[in-house]
Parts: C-alpha cells; sequence; structure tokens
C-alpha cells in the first residue's frame, strides 16, 4: 500500500515541472468537494519530493505575509527540517463549472524553528498551506499563459509557537 501511494505521488509530482508562483494570494476561492479521504504522505522521499515541488508558491506566499505582517525588509530562515514538514493530499472534484480544472488538494505544514525578520526579531512559526492543484497543467511553463490556472491557494494560516 505504502508503494502504491509512493508511486501514486511520484506520478502526479512527476507531471509538475515549472509553475509561476505570481497572484497566487489574489484569487478567488475555488468551489471543491473532496473525493476520498485526505491521506498524510508519510514517506520521506515523497514528502520531501512534494515539498520542493510546492517550495516556490509557499516562499513567495511567505515573504508577502511576513512582509506586510511584520514589515519584513529582510527574512532569514533557519534550517528547516524534514520532521518539521508535513503534507497531505487528496483528490478534489470541482463544484462549479470555471473549477472543474483542478484535480488535487494539498495541505503543507512548516515549522521553522528559527526565523530572523530585520536581522533581530527570532520567531518560531508554523505556517500551513492548502492549495488545489491541476495536474495537467503544472508541467506548463510560465510563458505558456496558462500557469496562472495551475495552481489556487484556498487557505493560509499562520502561528507563532512558543
Amino acid at each position: 500500500m505504502k508503494k502504491v501511494m509512493l508511486i501514486l505521488v511520484v506520478v502526479f509530482f512527476f507531471i509538475v515541472g515549472n509553475a509561476s508562483a505570481s497572484n497566487i494570494m489574489k484569487t478567488e476561492e475555488p468551489q471543491i468537494m473532496p473525493v476520498g479521504k485526505e491521506v498524510e504522505v508519510k514517506d520521506q522521499a515523497a514528502k520531501m519530493f512534494i515539498y520542493d515541488t510546492m517550495q516556490v508558491w509557499m516562499r513567495h506566499s511567505l515573504v508577502d505575509y511576513y512582509h506586510n505582517k511584520y514589515h519584513a525588509d529582510s527574512i532569514e530562515w533557519g534550517e528547516l527540517k524534514p520532521e518539521g514538514i508535513r503534507v497531505w493530499i487528496s483528490q478534489v472534484v470541482a463544484a462549479s463549472e470555471n473549477d472543474r480544472i483542478y484535480t488535487h488538494l494539498i495541505k503543507i505544514s512548516l515549522q521553522h524553528n528559527e526565523l530572523i525578520i530585520n536581522d533581530k526579531k527570532k520567531l518560531k512559526t508554523e505556517d500551513t498551506f492548502s492549495y488545489v492543484v491541476n495536474a495537467d497543467l503544472l508541467s506548463l511553463c510560465p510563458e505558456s499563459g496558462k500557469s496562472e490556472k495551475e495552481l489556487k491557494i484556498l487557505r493560509f494560516h499562520h502561528k507563532v509557537r512558543p
């Protein structure tokens, strides 16, 4: 079962390729319904592969958020350890015709043990992202003009840990 899940996740993300991170925070929330249950990706290789694939979008979202919330001119990301990364994936069906392009929901939680803002403020944070993605279009290059439909961020949650 673990091998089948790993193969499915790897095949799905093998399609991912290049994508643009621009304007993902400025879109309307798609109306989607989960199909089946949300599965936590526990296999280390699959989890890190998904994290590496989605890292561009998450980093873009984090920089925008920290810049607005903390007036951050500089952000130093401490080492993000693999045990500080959690990933869940599920298949989705869109409720509206416009959102039928999305095929999967990916939820990623990141725990930074040391995040330094403006060279002085140190934080321990947990940031959780929920994205709907289109596996068919993620492999297109941003110049194709279709990359803005590859994913949408549904939710972002930021928490400062003690």
